[in-house]
């Protein structure tokens, strides 16, 4: 999520205190976890190359990692290598029995003191539903606390293993997301190097050039329409602004977009912007309940008018990382708000130069949420904690000694220096951005997530 000049602190539900997972035995057997369903999506050389996997977990003991009590279920392997370099899990509770859920990785899947937390697990545990995905980085060591390394770049996989924890698990379901698009040699051999200036990994350039899918969704409701004339051409400038960005040596990504109008009265203006509910008007809702015009192989944009919470917001993406490939969570997709970025329009009216330039950045910016970055540094500013930047070494961050006038935010222009601990205000993904400023660096590391997603092709 980001907003113009106002800072939104993210709601960090339930914190652990553990990060070793105590238990009566390990090596349980893996046909505890029921399959469901298996469906594959193998056109790579037409669209993206994904598994889709989803269980019903059962539940086989009990732990408190943070004093509330988790049931948690058998370990599943996970996969990575050359040819399955990511994969997403996604865990949902049945709407009617709420709580908390979080997945638990292991190093080795027959050894449950091998067992760490990603990134978004070590920053908050999800709420009726959650996301997750390895890796993280290429270094994965920065990607989990405590520090491990996984090596998913090569011919063979480790023995992965992941298992999955709530509060109350009755009608629980995980969902694995797989890419099943072999990496590129140049891929599977990049390495990453420590970020010693603003300028690290801006220069990396990929042998070849990949593909992203987008559904822009323009909502319109009772309130009017999200946009006055719903095409790509009405609002190219943003679209050629989220272009630019993709298009640099770093990335390498296609867009290739196609329009749709939908009427959908109750989310044309929404009043919650969490995911952890489907109701009309919400975040989860408009995601959910939309399936019948998403796009399963495609990143799902929703154009809405406004959005009514916060006040402000520019967009928001349903998930670091969204579920790839697939609809009606919800987490499937990302939403940009129109009102926030008029500047000098009124509502209803054609949006600026400078309007959509800035829409442009918030387009790049939440589909880059969507495909598995984090914010550089967020508001709050570096610490050394995982949980307050990305999990990349590459990136340049902005440590708290920066925040000049102690406000404790990291405003924008105390994070513009030279150094790799003074910068990071010209990412694409750093928490804030400002009306007329262009913030188009990604670096190498960002890159290569952003290329491993699997909707990218």
């Amino acid at each position: 999520m980001r907003k113009y000049q106002i800072l939104i602190l993210f709601s960090i539900l339930l914190f652990l205190t553990d990060c070793v997972k105590k238990k009566a035995d390990s090596g349980v057997p893996d046909n505890i976890l029921t399959l469901l369903l298996v469906n594959s999506i193998l056109n790579s050389n037409s669209g993206p190359c994904a598994t889709v996997e989803s269980i019903q977990t059962s539940s086989i003991g009990s732990w408190s990692p943070n004093g509330n009590v988790f049931q948690y279920s058998s370990i599943y392997p996970v996969t990575l290598n050359q040819g399955s370099p990511m994969v997403q899990v996604i865990l949902e509770n049945p709407e009617f029995i709420p709580g908390g859920l979080f997945p638990f990785w292991y190093l080795d899947r027959n050894q449950f003191n091998t067992g760490f937390l990603n990134k978004d697990t070590a920053t908050y545990i999800g709420y009726n539903t959650h996301t997750s995905m390895l890796p993280y980085a290429k270094d994965t060591s920065y990607a989990t606390d405590p520090a491990v390394s996984i090596l998913n770049t090569g011919e063979f996989s480790q023995n992965l293993g992941v298992d999955f924890n709530f509060e109350n698990p009755s009608g629980a379901k995980a969902t694995f997301i797989n890419s099943c698009r072999k990496l590129d040699i140049d891929e599977s051999n990049f390495q990453t190097s420590d970020a010693f200036s603003f300028m690290s990994g801006l220069n990396h350039f990929w042998s070849s050039e990949k593909t992203l899918d987008v559904n822009l969704i323009f909502v319109n409701g009772s309130l009017g329409q999200a946009y006055p004339i719903q095409t790509e051409q009405a609002i190219d400038v943003a679209m050629n602004r989220w272009r630019e960005n993709f298009s640099k040596s770093s990335v390498r990504i296609n867009l290739n977009v196609s329009v749709i109008s939908a009427e959908l009265d109750g989310y044309d203006m929404l009043f919650d912007l969490s995911t952890e509910n489907g109701y009309p008007g919400s975040l989860g809702g408009l995601f959910q309940t939309t399936s019948f015009i998403g796009k399963p192989n495609a990143l799902n944009v929703f154009i809405v008018k406004s959005e009514l919470q916060y006040g402000g917001v520019l967009g928001v993406s349903g998930g670091i990382p969204g579920p790839a490939t697939l609809l009606g969570t919800k987490q499937s997709g990302i939403a940009v708000f129109v009102d926030a970025h008029r500047l000098f329009t009124n509502s209803g009216d054609l949006l600026t130069f400078d309007e959509q330039m800035l829409l442009g950045e918030t387009l790049s910016h939440e589909a880059g949420h969507f495909l598995g970055l984090w914010h550089v540094t967020e508001a709050t500013g570096d610490n050394g904690s995982i949980a307050n930047k990305d999990p990349l070494r590459d990136t340049p961050t902005c440590h708290i000694s920066n925040d000049f006038n102690f406000n404790g935010v990291m405003d924008l222009n105390e994070c513009l220096g030279g150094g790799g601990s003074d910068s990071g205000g010209k990412n694409m993904m750093f928490w804030s951005g400002a009306v007329g400023f262009t913030q188009g660096d990604i670096t190498a590391e960002q890159g290569w997530i952003l290329r491993l997603n699997p909707l990218v092709y």
